[in-house]
């Protein structure tokens, strides 16, 4: 059992940069576009039982659906920090078509908007939903922007976790635990 961990504004901040960098290695290496996943998980406690079967689950999704479409996995990485798991998956795909399938994950998997799967493509740029036509991600618990809510605190972390517990009790429910 996983339990939480109460991270600093530092020390998440360092991991954003090491997961750009490792992002950065891993283009550099394979020339191919990366996909970065991580979990959404507001306040400071990134990693606890629920985010971590969240994170596998998604892990196991993303593999699935590149075999599903016959992509090429060339790597696999996967990390569970305090500052939250991050999963790093080179494929030999063309980087757009890549992040459709990203989308369709988030879009259609029960628990896909709790994870976050990103696109680098082999220019070092993500890909945005917006790039694709896709509007961006609405508030878990209004129809608001997610970022505009994030960023002006519009929620009470409380709130969103419990949201987010909802949905995972709402997926895992009656499934055998790992």
């Amino acid at each position: 059992m996983t339990h939480p961990c109460e991270i600093t504004l530092a020390q998440l901040l360092k991991a954003r940069d090491e997961r750009a960098e490792k992002q950065k290695e891993l283009i550099k290496k394979f020339d191919l576009p990366v996909i970065s996943m991580t979990v959404n998980i507001p306040g400071k406690n990134k990693k606890t039982s629920a985010s971590t079967r969240i994170f596998r689950e998604g892990c196991h999704v993303l593999i699935e659906k590149m075999e599903e479409n016959e992509n090429r996995l060339l790597y696999v990485e996967i990390r569970e920090p305090n500052t939250g798991s991050e999963a790093y998956v080179v494929v030999k795909a063309d980087a757009p078509a890549l992040k459709e399938l990203m989308l369709q994950i988030e879009n259609e998997h029960p628990l896909g908007r709790l994870w976050d799967l990103d696109v680098i493509g082999p220019n070092g740029s993500a890909i945005s939903r917006e790039e694709l036509g896709y509007p961006k991600r609405k508030c878990l618990l209004c129809e608001e922007d997610a970022h505009v809510c994030a960023r002006s605190r519009a929620h009470p972390v409380e709130l969103l976790l419990e949201k987010i517990q909802t949905i995972a009790d709402a997926y895992f429910s009656g499934r055998i635990v790992e």
